[in-house]
C-alpha cells in the first residue's frame, strides 16, 4: 500500500527528531564521563500543509450577466456569430450604406441591384459586387427606383432589413423583402446604368513567315429595374504573307423588358454577321421573342429565348443566274449559362441559332464558351472556344461550297468596367 505524501513528510520529521535526540544524549555523556544523569528527550513536530487552488474559466460566448460582478467582461471572440442589433443604423448622411451578413457596414454608393447581385462603389475599396443573399441591411437617403416581382415600381429613399423593404418619400410603403426584384439609383448619371467587359488577343509573327492574327470580344449591358439592353461583339482577322485567311465579325443586340421575376419580352433582337470565307458578304437578322430564366441562383444562372425573325443575306459571289442577295423568314433561339465556379473563376456558355430556308443557309449555329480567371479586380485571363456553323453555305461562282463548320480557340486578356 503506497503512503500518502503527508505521511512521508511526517515520518521524515520524526526520524530527524530521533537522530537529534541520540546526538544530545551522546554529547551529555561525553561531557561528564562516568556520571549518571536523567535525560528527557522530546520529539514534538507540528506539520501544516494547506493548499488553496482556484480554477476559474470564463466563456467569451456567455452573456456578461453570467460573469462574477468583480470580474471584467472578456474581449469578444473573433469567431462570434453575434450580430449588431437591427436598431443600430449608420448616422444620417448623404452616403448609401450596406451591411453584410457578417455584420460589417460599408459606406459608398449603390450602383444597381439586379439578377441577385448588388454593385456597390466605395471610395476606399473601389467597385464591389456582392450576392444579394450576403446583404443583411441596406440604407439609402437617395431616391432609388425599386421594382417588385409583381411589376410594381416605386421611387424613394430605401431601407432594407432581413425581412422588409421600406420606401420613404411622399407616400411611404412597406413590402416583404422576398418580393424585391431589382433597384437602381433614380435620376443618377447615365453611365451608372452601364457595365461590360472586353477582351483582346493578338498574335504577331515575323521572319520566314509574316503573320498576324487578331481577335476581340466585347459585352456591354445597360440595366434599369425593368429593362436590360445587351450588346455583344466578336471578331477575327488573320493574314499570312499578305494573304487573308480569316475575316469575320458578329454583333448582337437584345432589349429585354421584364414582366415578372423570371419572364421577359425581347423587343427587339438583332444580329449582323459577315464572313467572306463562308460566302457571306453581309447578313442581317431582326426579330422579337420571349425569354425565361430556367435557373436564377446567386452563383448559377441560365436563361433561354426564342421568337420569330426576318433575315436578309448578301453573298460574295453566286452561281450564274442566281441572285446575289436573298431574304427569308426565320425562327431564332438562344441560351446563356453563367456559373461562378469560385470567386475568381467564371464559366460562360452562350448559344444562338437560327432556323430558316435553304436559300439563305438553312440552320445556323453560333456558340461561345469562355472560362474567365480574375487576375486582378478588373483584369481577366479569358480562354474561349468558338463554333460557327452554316448547314448549307451558298456556292460561289467558282463552284466550290465552303465547309459548314469553323472552330476557334482564343486566348485573350479581358477588362471589366
Amino acid at each position: 500500500m503506497n503512503a500518502s505524501p503527508r505521511s512521508l513528510q511526517v515520518g521524515r520529521f520524526r526520524a530527524t527528531g530521533f537522530v537529534l535526540g541520540l546526538c544530545m544524549i551522546g554529547a551529555m555523556a561525553s561531557a561528564a564521563p562516568g556520571a549518571l544523569r536523567a535525560v528527557v528527550v522530546t520529539n514534538y513536530v507540528i506539520v501544516t500543509n494547506i493548499i488553496l487552488v482556484t480554477n476559474y474559466v470564463a466563456d467569451p460566448e456567455a452573456p456578461p450577466s453570467s460573469l462574477p460582478p468583480d470580474e471584467p467582461n472578456p474581449l469578444p471572440s473573433l469567431n462570434s456569430s453575434t450580430l449588431p442589433d437591427l436598431n443600430w443604423v449608420p448616422p444620417p448622411d448623404a452616403f448609401d450604406w450596406i451591411q453584410l451578413k457578417t455584420g460589417e457596414w460599408l459606406k459608398g454608393r449603390i450602383k444597381a441591384m439586379q439578377e441577385r447581385e448588388i454593385e456597390f462603389y466605395s471610395e476606399k475599396l473601389d467597385d464591389l459586387t456582392f450576392d444579394w443573399k450576403d446583404i443583411r441591411q441596406l440604407r439609402s437617403p437617395r431616391d432609388l427606383s425599386v421594382l417588385f416581382v409583381d411589376g410594381e415600381r416605386i421611387t424613394g429613399p430605401v431601407s432594407v432589413t432581413p425581412d422588409r423593404v421600406q420606401i420613404g418619400g411622399a407616400s411611404p410603403s412597406d413590402h416583404p423583402r422576398d418580393r424585391l426584384q431589382s433597384l437602381t439609383p433614380g435620376g443618377s448619371r447615365e453611365r451608372d446604368h452601364w457595365s461590360g467587359d472586353a477582351s483582346i488577343g493578338l498574335t504577331l509573327r515575323a521572319g520566314n513567315t509574316e503573320q498576324y492574327e487578331y481577335n476581340a470580344q466585347a459585352h456591354l449591358q445597360r440595366r434599369t429595374p425593368a429593362t436590360r439592353l445587351s450588346v455583344d461583339y466578336i471578331g477575327n482577322l488573320s493574314r499570312a504573307n499578305g494573304i487573308e485567311s480569316a475575316n469575320n465579325h458578329r454583333a448582337n443586340v437584345e432589349f429585354d423588358l421584364w414582366l415578372s421575376k423570371r419572364f421577359y419580352l425581347v423587343l427587339p433582337t438583332g444580329e449582323y454577321y459577315r464572313d467572306p470565307f463562308q460566302n457571306l458578304d453581309h447578313r442581317a437578322t431582326g426579330g422579337v421573342g420571349v425569354g425565361y430564366d430556367l435557373i436564377d441562383r446567386p452563383k448559377v444562372t441560365w436563361n433561354v429565348t426564342t421568337g420569330p425573325a426576318f433575315q436578309h443575306a448578301w453573298f460574295v459571289s453566286t452561281q450564274p443566274g442566281e441572285p446575289d442577295q436573298k431574304s427569308a423568314a426565320a425562327l431564332w433561339f438562344g441560351s446563356r449559362f453563367e456559373w461562378d465556379i469560385t470567386r475568381r473563376v467564371e464559366l460562360t456558355a452562350e448559344y444562338r441559332g437560327q432556323y430558316t430556308s435553304q436559300q439563305v443557309g438553312e440552320t445556323t449555329h453560333h456558340s461561345v464558351t469562355t472560362l474567365s480567371l480574375d487576375i486582378t479586380e478588373r483584369i481577366d485571363l479569358d480562354v474561349s472556344f468558338v463554333w460557327d456553323r452554316i448547314s448549307q453555305p451558298s456556292i460561289g461562282e467558282d463552284g466550290v461550297q465552303p465547309k459548314p463548320d469553323d472552330f476557334r480557340l482564343i486566348l485573350g486578356i479581358g477588362l471589366d468596367f
